[in-house]
C-alpha cells in the first residue's frame, strides 16, 4: 500500500528530526521530551513494517508516553528560570508540529478509504497519536516563546503601551 511506504519515510523522518532538535537543545527537560518522540516515533517504524508484512497484530502505541510528557513538562515548567532559549529553535519546532500534522492528516485519510478493520483501527491509533505530539510540541512552542515565568512575549507593538 502507497499510503504505509509514505508513512514509513514521514516517522523515519521524524525520529531523525527529534533526534536532530534534541542535540541542538541544552535543557534537559526538552532533551528527554524530544527523544521520548523519538522513540515514539521509532515504534510508529517497527508498527508500519510491521503492517507492510501484513502483521497487523503491532501495537501501535506507547500507553506510557503521554503520562511522561506528562510528568517531564512540569519539571520542565518548574525549571522555566534555568531554560536558556535560542529563539531560533522556534521555528524548528514549528516544522515539527507540521509535520505531525501531515502525518496526522495522511493516517486519517487513508483509514477514511482502507477497508479491513483491523488496518483502519491501527491507521486510527497512529493518527490520534500524531495529533497527540502536534500538541506537545505546541505546548513546547508556547513554554519557549514566553518570555519569563507568567511575562508577555516581547513584540514590537506592544513597546509604547501604557504601564496600567
Amino acid at each position: 500500500m502507497e499510503i504505509l511506504t509514505t508513512a514509513l519515510q514521514l516517522e523515519i523522518d521524524a525520529e531523525k528530526h527529534y533526534r536532530s532538535l534534541a542535540a541542538q537543545t541544552q535543557d534537559v527537560g526538552l532533551v528527554n521530551i524530544l527523544n521520548r518522540l523519538a522513540d515514539v516515533e521509532q515504534r510508529h517504524v517497527e508498527v508500519i513494517t510491521a503492517m507492510m508484512n501484513d502483521d497487523l497484530e503491532a501495537n501501535a502505541g506507547d500507553d506510557a508516553f503521554l503520562e511522561d510528557v506528562k510528568v517531564l513538562c512540569k519539571k520542565l515548567e518548574e525549571s522555566r528560570s534555568e531554560v536558556n532559549v535560542d529563539t531560533a529553535h522556534i521555528k524548528l519546532y514549528e516544522h515539527a508540529k507540521a509535520r505531525e500534522l501531515e502525518a496526522e492528516n495522511r493516517y486519517f485519510t487513508a483509514a477514511k478509504t482502507e477497508t479491513d478493520p483491523q488496518t483502519v483501527a491501527l491507521l486510527k491509533r497512529l493518527g490520534a497519536q500524531e495529533t497527540m505530539h502536534a500538541q506537545i510540541i505546541d505546548s513546547i512552542i508556547e513554554f519557549l516563546s514566553k518570555a519569563e515565568p507568567g511575562g508577555w512575549l516581547e513584540n514590537a507593538e506592544w513597546c509604547n503601551s501604557d504601564v496600567y
